[in-house]
């Protein structure tokens, strides 16, 4: 598993992926259906909040500080590919709070989508990695 190299990957994109968050976050809070901002009903509340916690994540991933123990002697270097995973739900998610503007070349969003979703294939598919901690998992019988 190539952790390292997803690791500049994930310092590369966060910042995308903050700024389409951004840019839903302040679209939720001007566009206005059933008499309210959009944000203010659960299912685009939900998904900001859940974006809000997805860049956390990330921003713990990438941090020079526990970047170290995620390389540790155990082996153990999937924190880089949760943050590949987090950054795309990031992105996808303020697709979706943008609706029909989301996929036009309005905002930078659409063209952040096309360009993170590759991210998710570099240094092996997110699937591959998923293979390779399970295969860990079973090795150690389950105490990984």
């Amino acid at each position: 598993m190539a952790g390292p190299a997803r690791l500049t990957h994930c310092m590369r994109w966060l910042g995308a992926a903050q700024r389409a968050h951004d840019i839903a976050a302040d679209y939720a809070h001007r566009r206005t259906a059933f008499g309210k901002p959009i944000g203010e009903h659960e299912g685009v509340g939900f998904m900001l909040a859940d974006n809000e916690m997805d860049i956390h994540q990330s921003r713990l991933v990438i941090c020079p500080r526990t970047a170290g123990p995620l390389f540790s002697a155990r082996g153990r270097p999937f924190g880089p590919f949760r943050g590949s995973e987090a950054i795309w739900r990031i992105v996808d998610r303020s697709m979706q709070i943008l609706g029909g503007l989301g996929i036009t070349d309005d905002t930078i969003v659409a063209r952040l989508f096309r360009e993170v979703r590759p991210f998710r294939i570099y240094d092996g598919p997110s699937e591959v990695h998923r293979w390779s901690i399970a295969r860990r998992v079973l090795r150690a019988g389950g105490a990984a």
